[in-house]
């Protein structure tokens, strides 16, 4: 009996301890608690914090809309720099419409051929030519802007060429002459301004452009050097074809309205670079295309004693005048052929 109640006075005491343990537990982290939120609030006070935004969940979009459809790309990921740099310093060099022209060629010389002993040279024939111009082969002559025969007409408004009026190279001409040669006129009908019945006519000139000569004559001397041994072909004189046309636009008749020295262009000439890619031709001359004959040409006239062209011999049929001109082509090359035949 004595021990069950000593037994119930220990756990009641037990019991007691435990529960005041605990209240004191609570006490300090009340305590502790309360400090915390005035030193928070005191931080607060001294530096308010700046809250996070808030992040918004993105509407849904339709799987079409807003996207680049070349790329696929969302258009409003895409974002456009509108800012202007300030700097920027602008190019001054003098503008070049391409590399071609930049030609290494100027101030260049021709080279001089072998002078050659009148004694021992066995002439042969005279041949004239015609370069057409139009044809693919030869329009590096007519490249626009940069026509062989505007170099000639520049040549000779600056006193760098002499035009002849025949082919001899007896009769010089200037500039002034050449353009008055070249200016063409045409007679056209006038009318009244009320009524507008003819009241008669007028001449109108028109102004020259180099660009509307289409064809170009070379006359050349073929003959054996016996020095040598072999045929030279040499170029004497370049002359362009003029077409002369009547007041109603028919052709009348070709005109060459000056002749000019060939070995006096070729300084000219030298000076020159032409360029043709589709011909793999670069950092050539003119002087270079007519010494190589890089050219096509068509044979009008051969020496004769009637001093007649082959057009003059069959006026009107073209078919003679091809055969009459291969004719010669032919005769030419088999005498070059001949030369070496043992």
């Amino acid at each position: 009996m004595k021990k069950s109640i000593s037994f119930v006075i220990l756990v009641i005491l037990f019991t007691g301890m435990y529960t005041a343990l605990q209240a004191q537990n609570k006490g300090k982290g009340k305590k502790g608690g309360k400090k915390g939120k005035t030193e928070q609030a005191k931080d607060t006070t001294a530096a308010p914090q700046q809250r996070p935004a808030e992040v918004k969940a993105p509407a849904p979009r339709n799987p079409d809309e807003g996207l680049d459809t070349a790329t696929n790309i969302a258009i409003d990921t895409l974002v456009v720099d509108t800012t202007i740099s300030n700097d920027y310093t602008l190019e001054n060099s003098r503008p070049v419409d391409g590399f071609y022209k930049q030609t290494m060629l100027k101030g260049a010389k021709p080279f001089a051929f072998p002078k050659v002993n009148k004694n021992n040279i066995k002439f042969y024939k005279r041949i004239w030519r015609d370069i057409d111009l139009t044809d693919s082969v030869n329009r590096i002559f007519a490249t626009p802007g940069e026509t062989l025969m505007q170099l000639i007409m520049d040549a000779i408004r600056t006193n760098r060429l002499i035009p002849y009026a025949d082919e001899g190279f007896k009769s010089q001409l200037n500039y002034r002459k050449v353009m008055k040669i070249f200016t063409d006129s045409a007679i056209v009908p006038t009318y009244d301004s009320v009524t507008g019945e003819q009241t008669g006519t007028r001449t109108v000139f028109n102004e020259f452009n180099a660009d509307s000569v289409t064809k170009m004559e070379i006359k050349e001397d073929i003959f054996f050097d016996k020095t040598r041994g072999r045929v030279i072909t040499q170029i004497i004189g370049l002359a362009p074809v003029r077409k002369l046309k009547s007041s109603t636009g028919e052709f009348i008749a070709e005109q060459h309205p000056f002749w000019l020295y060939f070995p006096q262009c070729r300084n000219l000439f030298a000076a020159k670079e032409v360029i043709d890619p589709q011909r793999d031709i670069y950092n050539e001359s003119y002087d270079d295309l007519f010494i190589q004959r890089n050219f096509k040409t068509t044979i009008v006239k051969e020496s004769n004693p009637a001093d007649l062209r082959i057009k003059d011999k069959y006026p009107s049929d073209e078919q003679k005048q091809k055969r009459e001109a291969e004719r010669i082509e032919r005769e030419i090359n088999n005498y070059k052929l001949k030369m070496w035949r043992y």
